[in-house]
């Protein structure tokens, strides 16, 4: 996996895609520390839907020393009629180093998670969809923080 990509024509081509992009100030964004939320497995399609909870990292600092996020929200995958996954080390942060989101076979999707600390592995399927969700999901180490778009 490696380095992470999102390319901009190809989210372009993805339902929810265009909405991701403007989410994120018009650039295909990388889900650098994002976090894994949830994964579930339907068998009827069979389908996949990833949560993920991604933000923007901005160029100030807060005075205590971390820099400043905003613009949260989860970003929910959903891949339709599976064909292919490995997944390893579900845990209960499942942090990323970033996110992958390539052409697989047969002109499919190919979404490739790439591990900082817990969940890694990668989910194709021949369509993809996005949809976004605002704001902070419960639990996060973020609530407290009232940097919220």
């Amino acid at each position: 996996m490696g380095v992470s990509t999102v390319n901009i024509e190809l989210l372009n081509a993805v339902p929810g895609g265009p909405e991701l992009v403007a989410w994120f100030d018009g650039h295909a964004p990388r889900f650098h520390d994002a976090e894994v939320t949830s994964i579930a497995f339907d068998r009827a399609g069979p389908s996949c839907r990833l949560r993920v909870h991604g933000f923007k990292v901005t160029r100030a600092i807060k005075p205590d020393g971390p820099y400043v996020f905003e613009g949260h929200a989860v970003v929910a995958f959903r891949i339709d009629e599976v064909t292919g996954m490995q997944l390893d080390d579900f845990n209960h942060q499942n942090a990323l180093m970033g996110l992958s989101i390539v052409r697989g076979p047969n002109e499919g999707f190919r979404v490739e998670l790439d591990p900082a600390y817990g969940l890694s592995g990668f989910i194709e399927g021949r369509s993809l969809s996005i949809a976004i969700e605002p704001g902070i999901p419960p639990g996060s180490q973020y609530e407290a923080e009232n940097d919220v778009r």
